[in-house]
């Protein structure tokens, strides 16, 4: 998928950062990457193992959960987004396995995590004409029986769905959103894809303390 690696690896490049990139990636590090790790260990219910993020970015989430004594591994299309990952491990005094490599043919045996999860990612592959089944496939074919596979995204009609819309409604998607594919998902669309996907009891809900910004979806294998 040479046009989503090329597109995720400028995304990563700090000299083609927007302004909106940047209080983005603020706002994930001060507050919703420790948030959304908080939600991952509560609906998984692990306390120790092993946990990957295929789809990383810079692995804020992950870099907190290697502090708490996890195992992690780290997957992106992106070099830029596995060099700011490494970077943020380096700040954190810890260490992770890291790893170039494709959601939608994962580079490690069956059931090899006893959590897998990613945070604004399987939105952007339906838009782009490349169906998420296959990703989700792959990501529940590494987890562990007994364990659990968690998406996160955007949710429609979140605050950040009105903020696209504004920004959409002048012509400046292009010149400073992170993402000209961006897209916001309703709870049901969320169920869908993970049914396709082949996972069995879905739960789907709003992540309240996200400010409404998330709608998160998990199965456990």
């Amino acid at each position: 998928m040479p046009k989503v690696e090329n597109k995720w690896d400028s995304l990563y490049d700090p000299g083609k950062q927007t302004w909106f990139t940047k209080l983005e990636e603020r706002a994930i590090n001060w507050y919703f990457s420790r948030m959304f790790g908080k939600t991952i260990l509560s609906v998984s219910g692990i306390k120790s193992g092993k946990i990957f993020e295929p789809g990383c970015g810079s692995g804020m989430t992950c870099a907190q959960f290697a502090q708490d004594g996890f195992d992690i591994t780290l997957m992106d299309l992106s070099p830029n987004a596995l060099k700011k990952a490494l970077t943020t491990f380096e700040n954190f005094g810890q260490s992770c396995k890291f790893t170039i490599g494709d959601l939608f043919n994962l580079p490690f045996p069956d059931e090899e995590f006893d959590v897998v999860f990613n945070q604004g990612v399987m939105e952007h592959f339906k838009i782009a004409g490349i169906s998420p089944d296959t990703g989700i496939q792959e990501m529940l074919r590494v987890v562990k029986k007994g364990g659990t596979l968690i998406i996160l995204v955007p949710a429609f009609f979140s605050p950040l769905f009105f903020i696209h819309r504004f920004f959409k409604s002048f012509n400046l998607i292009e010149k400073y959103w992170p993402y000209e594919d961006q897209e916001f998902l309703h709870k049901h669309e969320l169920y869908e894809m993970l049914k396709s996907g082949g996972c069995e009891n879905i739960v789907v809900r709003r992540v309240w303390k996200s400010f409404f910004f998330s709608v998160m979806g998990y199965c456990k294998k």
